[in-house]
């Protein structure tokens, strides 16, 4: 009798365990395979960090507006030169070498403003510290081309017009005139200026320290007081009471150089404008101011004008603002003794004095003056001189 067989599993339906090893079939299912792993997160960063990234951030926009800044400049300055090279000389005015020999002008460039011709005016120039004068840079070494047309030595032009703000570190000495910006004068806005004005006071007053009445503080020594202060600026406007009468007029110019020459010593870091003397009207001349004549104080103003060539200070020249075509005070401006001014004549002196500064392009100037900068551009502008 046969022996019975067993039957066999079927292998077609059989389960594998899944991640063995199957002995018999020899293989394996492989492990399933992880999950991604995820992104490590950045720690967040400290505040100390973020301004940090802050400044960065800044400083690559800064430099970004600055390289457009200055490509934007250097652009209009080759479409300007080119422009320039192809206009017809009767149309840039410029001179030939043969008309420069006969009108005796020169090439006006940075660092001798104004100085004009011949080797007198040259000297004087040096001695004076204009600064940076000029709107338009026209060399690699920093020279400029100036937008005004050439002065007398020393004499300051027209750049722009500044606010009062100008004023506000500078101080004026004069007398009964200067002391009208008083408050308890005319208190004419100067932007909060040091008043250092005396009613009757000259250039001998200043250099013998005398004690002198100010109508706001009283009794005081002027040099003692401006020694004190330290102003940036000196505005000085000084000399009516000594020239009413004739025949001092070598005296007067040796202590006003003297005087010159000791605020010089006692201000060593101030800017010094020395404005011309006013004349009188026609009237108070005939009468009783004959010293206050125009021909005398031309002679006296230009010799006034030549101390400061010498010594490197500023020249206002108050009497073309001032004076009629004959060079006597316009009536319009002046009091009933034809010497003092009236408060229309006090704004235009300060309307004068505030288009009559120094070029520079962080002066305070008023929007839509020549010079005028945005704080924007200000500060895309910031490095450069």
């Amino acid at each position: 009798m046969p022996t019975p067989q067993r039957p066999r599993p079927d292998r077609s339906r059989r389960t594998r365990p899944q991640n063995q090893y199957d002995w018999q079939e020899g293989w394996a299912r492989p492990e399933p395979r992880p999950a991604a792993a995820q992104p490590r997160r950045r720690p967040p960063l400290t505040p100390e960090q973020q301004r940090a990234a802050a400044r960065r951030a800044r400083e690559r926009r800064r430099r970004r507006r600055r390289t457009l800044a200055l490509g934007t400049m250097g652009g209009i300055l080759l479409l300007s030169g080119i422009i320039t090279i192809l206009l017809p000389k009767s149309v840039t005015g410029e001179q030939t070498p043969a008309e420069s020999a006969q009108t005796g002008s020169a090439q006006l460039v940075a660092p001798l403003p104004y100085g004009g011709s011949g080797e007198q005016n040259t000297t004087a120039s040096q001695a004076i510290n204009w600064g940076s004068v000029g709107p338009t840079q026209q060399t690699e070494e920093g020279g400029y081309t100036y937008t005004a047309l050439p002065a007398d030595p020393a004499a300051l032009p027209e750049f722009g017009r500044v606010d009062t703000s100008w004023f506000a570190d500078a101080a004026f000495l004069g007398d009964s005139l200067t002391a009208g910006f008083c408050e308890n004068e005319y208190n004419i806005d100067v932007g909060g200026a040091l008043i250092c004005g005396y009613e009757g006071v000259s250039p001998n007053t200043i250099v013998n320290r005398t004690t002198a009445k100010n109508p706001d503080r009283g009794d005081e020594v002027a040099m003692d007081v401006l020694t004190n202060a330290q102003p940036a600026k000196l505005y000085i406007l000084i000399g009516t009471n000594a020239l009413v009468q004739t025949g001092n007029d070598e005296s007067f110019l040796n202590y006003y150089a003297r005087m010159l020459d000791e605020l010089r010593t006692a201000l060593p870091n101030t800017a010094i404008f020395v404005q011309s003397i006013l004349s009188a009207t026609q009237e108070t001349v005939a009468s009783d101011a004959p010293g206050l004549a125009p021909d005398r104080l031309a002679t006296i103003n230009a010799a006034i004008q030549s101390l400061c060539a010498e010594r490197g200070l500023y020249f206002l020249d108050l009497n073309a603002e001032f004076s009629d075509e004959s060079g006597y005070l316009l009536s319009d401006y002046a009091q009933p003794d034809g010497i003092h001014l009236t408060v229309s004549g006090y704004n235009k002196w300060v309307s004068y004095l505030c288009t009559h500064v120094p070029y520079n392009k962080n002066n305070p100037y008023q929007a839509g003056s020549t010079y005028y900068l945005t704080d924007d551009l200000k500060q895309l502008l910031a490095d450069i001189p």
